[in-house]
Protein backbone atom coordinates (compact mmCIF):
# COMPACT_ATOMS: atom_id res chain seq x y z
CA UNK A 1 0.00 0.00 0.00
CA UNK A 2 1.28 3.40 -0.73
CA UNK A 3 0.69 6.55 0.83
CA UNK A 4 -1.79 7.05 -2.46
CA UNK A 5 -3.43 3.73 -2.07
CA UNK A 6 -7.18 4.86 -0.82
CA UNK A 7 -8.11 2.29 1.94
CA UNK A 8 -11.01 0.85 -0.20
CA UNK A 9 -8.65 0.19 -3.10
CA UNK A 10 -6.96 -1.63 -0.28
CA UNK A 11 -9.66 -3.45 0.91
CA UNK A 12 -9.94 -5.22 -2.87
CA UNK A 13 -6.37 -5.46 -2.74
CA UNK A 14 -6.28 -7.47 0.04
CA UNK A 15 -9.92 -9.27 -0.41
CA UNK A 16 -8.59 -10.33 -3.91
CA UNK A 17 -5.14 -11.96 -2.22
CA UNK A 18 -7.53 -13.84 0.62
CA UNK A 19 -9.78 -14.68 -2.17
CA UNK A 20 -7.36 -16.28 -4.61
CA UNK A 21 -5.75 -18.14 -1.61
CA UNK A 22 -8.97 -19.72 -0.03
CA UNK A 23 -9.98 -20.80 -3.96
CA UNK A 24 -6.23 -22.37 -4.45
CA UNK A 25 -6.76 -24.14 -0.95
CA UNK A 26 -10.08 -25.11 -1.63
CA UNK A 27 -9.50 -26.99 -4.77
CA UNK A 28 -6.17 -28.40 -2.84
CA UNK A 29 -8.60 -30.19 -0.05
CA UNK A 30 -10.95 -31.16 -2.59
CA UNK A 31 -8.29 -33.75 -4.53
CA UNK A 32 -6.87 -34.79 -0.83
CA UNK A 33 -9.15 -33.89 2.33
CA UNK A 34 -6.10 -34.82 4.63
CA UNK A 35 -5.43 -33.37 7.77
CA UNK A 36 -2.88 -30.92 6.78
CA UNK A 37 -5.41 -29.80 3.62
CA UNK A 38 -8.34 -29.53 5.66
CA UNK A 39 -6.06 -27.37 8.21
CA UNK A 40 -4.86 -25.05 6.02
CA UNK A 41 -8.36 -24.75 4.14
CA UNK A 42 -9.59 -23.56 7.78
CA UNK A 43 -7.04 -21.21 7.97
CA UNK A 44 -7.55 -19.60 4.76
CA UNK A 45 -11.51 -19.98 5.76
CA UNK A 46 -11.33 -17.85 9.15
CA UNK A 47 -8.74 -15.00 7.21
CA UNK A 48 -10.79 -14.51 4.74
CA UNK A 49 -13.39 -14.02 7.17
CA UNK A 50 -11.61 -11.45 9.15
CA UNK A 51 -10.97 -9.70 5.69
CA UNK A 52 -14.81 -9.87 5.58
CA UNK A 53 -15.03 -8.29 9.17
CA UNK A 54 -12.21 -5.59 8.59
CA UNK A 55 -13.43 -4.49 5.25
CA UNK A 56 -17.40 -5.61 5.31
CA UNK A 57 -18.27 -1.64 5.00
CA UNK A 58 -16.50 -1.60 1.41
CA UNK A 59 -18.94 -4.59 0.44
CA UNK A 60 -23.00 -4.76 -0.28
CA UNK A 61 -24.16 -6.40 2.68
CA UNK A 62 -26.66 -8.94 1.41
CA UNK A 63 -23.24 -10.33 -0.41
CA UNK A 64 -21.49 -10.46 2.96
CA UNK A 65 -23.59 -11.76 4.92
CA UNK A 66 -24.49 -14.61 2.19
CA UNK A 67 -20.72 -15.89 1.94
CA UNK A 68 -19.93 -15.86 5.58
CA UNK A 69 -23.46 -17.86 5.95
CA UNK A 70 -21.68 -20.51 3.84
CA UNK A 71 -18.56 -20.15 5.11
CA UNK A 72 -19.78 -21.21 8.01
CA UNK A 73 -21.85 -24.12 7.29
CA UNK A 74 -17.66 -25.45 5.98
CA UNK A 75 -16.30 -24.97 8.81
CA UNK A 76 -18.90 -26.44 11.16
CA UNK A 77 -18.56 -29.24 8.32
CA UNK A 78 -14.85 -29.31 8.82
CA UNK A 79 -14.35 -29.05 12.87
CA UNK A 80 -16.03 -32.36 13.27
CA UNK A 81 -13.53 -33.65 10.94
CA UNK A 82 -10.51 -31.85 12.93
CA UNK A 83 -12.16 -32.99 16.29
CA UNK A 84 -11.82 -36.65 15.14
CA UNK A 85 -8.27 -35.86 13.50
CA UNK A 86 -7.52 -34.77 16.80
CA UNK A 87 -9.09 -37.41 19.14
CA UNK A 88 -7.42 -40.09 16.46
CA UNK A 89 -4.21 -39.10 16.83
CA UNK A 90 -4.31 -38.49 20.50
CA UNK A 91 -5.60 -42.10 21.21
CA UNK A 92 -2.82 -43.29 19.17
CA UNK A 93 -0.53 -41.24 20.99
CA UNK A 94 -2.14 -43.12 24.16
CA UNK A 95 -2.14 -46.82 22.79
CA UNK A 96 -5.55 -46.62 23.37
CA UNK A 97 -7.17 -48.45 20.39
CA UNK A 98 -10.99 -49.08 20.97
CA UNK A 99 -13.32 -46.45 19.78
CA UNK A 100 -10.70 -45.60 16.25
CA UNK A 101 -13.13 -47.75 14.32
CA UNK A 102 -16.39 -45.45 14.99
CA UNK A 103 -14.36 -41.83 15.09
CA UNK A 104 -12.70 -42.85 11.77
CA UNK A 105 -16.02 -43.91 10.41
CA UNK A 106 -17.28 -40.93 11.64
CA UNK A 107 -14.52 -38.37 9.92
CA UNK A 108 -15.29 -40.30 6.33
CA UNK A 109 -18.59 -39.51 6.17
CA UNK A 110 -18.09 -36.12 7.61
CA UNK A 111 -15.13 -35.79 4.98
CA UNK A 112 -17.53 -37.54 1.97
CA UNK A 113 -19.80 -33.98 3.53
CA UNK A 114 -17.17 -31.59 3.19
CA UNK A 115 -15.88 -33.20 -0.11
CA UNK A 116 -19.23 -32.57 -1.74
CA UNK A 117 -19.84 -29.06 -0.47
CA UNK A 118 -16.11 -28.54 -2.29
CA UNK A 119 -17.46 -30.32 -5.60
CA UNK A 120 -20.80 -27.75 -5.22
CA UNK A 121 -18.68 -24.77 -4.75
CA UNK A 122 -16.20 -25.80 -7.59
CA UNK A 123 -19.02 -26.36 -9.75
CA UNK A 124 -20.64 -23.18 -9.17
CA UNK A 125 -17.22 -21.19 -9.91
CA UNK A 126 -17.67 -19.98 -6.13
CA UNK A 127 -14.51 -17.50 -6.36
CA UNK A 128 -15.57 -15.78 -9.71
CA UNK A 129 -19.06 -15.33 -8.61
CA UNK A 130 -17.91 -13.95 -5.14
CA UNK A 131 -15.14 -11.81 -6.88
CA UNK A 132 -18.29 -10.52 -8.98
CA UNK A 133 -20.58 -9.86 -5.94
CA UNK A 134 -18.15 -8.24 -4.09
CA UNK A 135 -16.80 -6.15 -6.87
CA UNK A 136 -13.32 -7.20 -6.54
CA UNK A 137 -12.32 -5.43 -9.90
CA UNK A 138 -8.49 -5.11 -9.98
CA UNK A 139 -7.41 -1.72 -9.06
Amino acid sequence: MTSKTSIHDYAIEQMNRLLTTLAYQVHRAAKKPGPDEIHDFRVSVRRFSQGLELFGDFFPEWEVKKIRRMLKRVMSVTSSIRDRDITLDFLSEAGRTAHRPRLEKERLAYQRQFSEMLRRWSAQDFSAKWRNGLSLRSV
